[in-house]
């Protein structure tokens, strides 16, 4: 199948976000609390000293149980601010929830602050970043929000990544729908409520 064109590929976010709205909000709750289980039991989010988080928003996948979940254990957290003009996000460690604000599209983001900055290429490899996506596939692919801001983070982060996704969002391949492109990095974990994949 040859590759989506970018407004196909603006109207596939655009049916694939809507789908995820759509979504029964008791449904979301229990798989995202299932999520967050499987995710804490995993050998990656237990062997992480550091997670790279997202504060999630509006119908993405909660991750503020996990986030606490990491700070109760003492590992060290960090969020990321989308950093103007680039496609690059700038590291920040937080002590607490009540450390963001909104900030890029509205998003929470840790303050802009040099003490507090941390460089995501210096993580050793059992950092574990929590990645965000509007669909997942079975091989670690993903369908972003289009600032292409997590593939140009994980062509570099040397840790383990994880995406998070609902078994109803988790699909076969996106290559099927020519919806791959050469410059997307897929994740190495995938976990849903029903099952934790490693990807190949």
């Amino acid at each position: 199948m040859r590759p989506m064109g970018t407004e196909e590929k603006k109207q596939l976010r655009t049916e694939a976000r809507a789908f995820r709205e759509g979504l029964d909000t008791s449904y979301r709750t229990q798989a995202d609390t299932a999520i967050a289980a499987r995710v804490a039991a995993s050998d990656a989010f237990v062997e992480a000293p550091l997670v790279f988080a997202y504060c999630s928003v509006g119908s993405e996948v909660d991750t503020h149980a996990l986030i606490e979940e990491a700070l109760r254990q003492g590992k060290t957290v960090a969020l990321p601010r989308a950093v103007p003009g680039t496609r690059t996000m700038a590291w920040h460690t937080i002590g607490s929830l009540a450390d963001t604000a909104p900030g890029f599209a509205g998003i929470p983001e840790p303050a802009n602050d040099a003490a507090t900055r941390i460089n995501a290429d210096d993580a050793d490899a059992h950092a574990l970043a929590l990645v965000p996506g509007l669909i997942f596939d079975i091989h670690g692919f993903r369908l972003g929000y289009g600032g292409g801001f997590y593939d140009t983070f994980l062509a570099t982060f040397p840790g383990r990544s994880l995406g998070l996704i609902r078994e109803r969002q988790l699909i076969d391949d996106l290559g099927k729908y020519g919806a791959r492109e050469p410059f997307d990095r897929p994740v190495g974990l995938v976990a849903s409520e029903g099952k934790l994949l490693t990807v190949p």
